[in-house]
């Protein structure tokens, strides 16, 4: 029924098909009328949240319960201690499907509201440019073995590929900017924030007098940045963290609460 469904509406037209045992697979394509965006949401990826929105709102997704399936499925492996490499492969291949799948899952689900806000408020989608940052978490950097593996099994590219094909069928602009001084500058004065070892996700603003969220700064500042540089380009993009910028509204939420009409 859902597939009759996707096939009777009237932009979409059918390509080919491919038929196998198992499965039918159709190709389809659609003409899409680009979106006039009026302004940009800026997502933030880290392990432990997602992070997306502007000025006006912000919208962060607790994905902690994503981490603990995969520090669950590794413990779970190192668990099997059969002889057999055979059987071994067997048993990681199932765990790591069952995983992958799980987590795909969660993704999609984020993906997508990511997606049906920046459609509704008729914002273009602002990325970090994280090409190559696995390099920085290689053997010999002076980093312990599991934070090496938490880190290099962190899907932040499952996120971005998954954003940006949603967002093209939908005719949402999807773009990635140089992710450098996001977590490190106010986005309301322009100032230096600075941490502290007590606060470590929280960060100081001397200007503003105020601790401002490390993840929020990040996406306010991702948001003004693709704002200046996609949406307005004659636009200074040097000063694009400087100005009279409104308090966000943040809603906190898990992955498994979110919402993705919103």
């Amino acid at each position: 029924m859902h597939t009759a469904k996707i096939l009777s509406d009237q932009p979409i037209t059918p390509r080919s098909f491919t038929i196998t045992p198992q499965s039918l697979s159709i190709s389809i394509t659609k003409n899409v009328e680009p979106i006039q965006t009026e302004f940009t949401i800026g997502v933030d990826r880290n392990l432990r949240n997602i992070t997306f929105g502007n000025d006006k709102k912000i919208i962060q997704v607790n994905t902690s319960e994503m981490l603990k399936i995969k520090e669950n499925y590794s413990h779970i492996k190192s668990t099997c201690t059969r002889n057999d490499h055979r059987i071994r492969k067997k048993v990681y291949g199932k765990l790591g499907k069952r995983q992958t799948d799980r987590i795909k899952q969660r993704i999609h689900r984020i993906s997508k509201s990511i997606v049906n806000y920046a459609k509704k408020n008729k914002a273009a989608i602002i990325f970090e440019d994280l090409n190559g940052i696995r390099k920085l978490y290689r053997r010999g950097n002076g980093q312990g073995n599991k934070f090496r593996r938490k880190l290099n099994s962190w899907s932040h590219y499952e996120l971005e590929r998954q954003t940006s094909y949603k967002a093209a069928w939908d005719g949402v602009p999807f773009y990635k900017d140089d992710p450098r001084c996001t977590s490190t500058l106010c986005p309301a004065c322009g100032g230096r924030l600075q941490g502290d070892r007590q606060r470590h996700r929280d960060l100081w603003c001397g200007s503003c007098r105020r601790w401002r969220d490390r993840d929020v700064v990040a996406a306010m500042n991702i948001a003004c940045k693709g704002l200046h540089r996609f949406c307005n380009p004659q636009g200074d993009t040097s000063e694009v963290m400087r100005g009279n910028l409104e308090e966000p509204a943040i809603l906190r939420v898990d992955v498994s609460k979110l919402v993705t009409d919103w």
